[in-house]
């Protein structure tokens, strides 16, 4: 494993950086990558779309979803989404209206964050009601969203990167589902790297609210999560260090090579990757 900054580098075009949301949710792609393959850093993905996400979901499993909403800021004289400075929004009016409908999940309802997480994103009503209907137990938890998740790491050593903290929170009913999930051992899946360091954090503490200051790196022994639904992260990130923690560093540079190849979205705007870990 390892534990310098270097390695968690790599060059892509900036035009694939999405600048705006695709026309409707459901047309985001999605790289599904099966850890439990074991294959390393062979290519053991496939490419398919959002829709096709209720396949990989069979009874029983528990999806985690983060219902954090980002408040919005000040720009000139309007209140606006807190857009990440890589999607260019030089003056008021290049703001949208599906800015403000899009950067948001469809079940985000708990203001106080200061981004949104993207995960959610690519999710519609008709996509959580199929879900619902194969019989997958779905819970909310809040994680606000604050430096920890887009600080870019600085220390050549990223153990050495500070974690300022992100407040969250698990309801009880949320607690009490992936508890019972993982004593009859059936699968927790988290959407979003926020979602998994509110589950991680409360696997190492037994607390459902507080401040977390957990930082994922290689080596991590996940307690609870079984599959991750996430999207595209910068270089150099706390968050593309998680699920390089998650899927292995080397599989996760192999996978983000083929996705720029095949030309997906980055970013917060951009397309999904689904991890699958653990056969349960």
């Amino acid at each position: 494993m390892s534990f310098s900054l270097s390695d968690y580098d790599y060059p892509f075009p900036k035009e694939l950086i999405a600048q705006h949301p695709l026309p409707e949710r459901s047309q985001a792609r999605m790289m599904v990558i099966d850890r439990s393959q074991k294959n390393g850093a062979q290519k053991n993905w496939e490419h398919h779309s959002i829709t096709d996400f209720p396949k990989y979901l069979r009874a029983g499993d528990v999806l985690i979803l983060n219902d954090a909403l980002a408040d919005l800021v000040p720009f000139g004289d309007k209140l606006v989404p807190p857009l990440p400075p890589y999607i260019k929004r030089k003056k008021v009016e290049d703001f949208t209206e599906n800015d403000f409908d899009r950067y948001r999940s469809v079940y985000a309802k708990t203001p106080g964050s200061k981004a949104a997480p993207t995960a959610g994103f690519h999710f519609t009503e008709s996509l959580l009601r199929e879900i619902d209907s194969i019989g997958v137990e779905m819970g909310h938890v809040t994680l606000h969203v604050d430096y920890d998740t887009y600080k870019p790491i600085r220390n050549d050593d990223i153990r050495e990167h500070p974690m300022h903290g992100e407040r969250y929170e698990i309801p009880e009913v949320t607690a009490e589902k992936v508890l019972k999930a993982k004593k009859e051992n059936r699968r927790v899946i988290a959407v979003g790297t926020t979602s998994v360091r509110v589950l991680e954090s409360f696997a190492k503490s037994g607390d459902r609210q507080g401040n977390t200051h957990l930082f994922i790196t290689p080596g991590y022994d996940f307690k609870i999560i079984n599959a991750m639904l996430t999207n595209f992260h910068r270089p150099r990130s706390t968050v593309l260090v998680m699920v390089s923690a998650f899927a292995g560093r080397e599989l996760i540079q192999s996978a983000y090579q083929e996705a720029i190849l095949e030309k997906y979205r980055l970013f917060s705007y951009g397309d999904a990757m689904l991890i699958l870990q653990a056969t349960l």
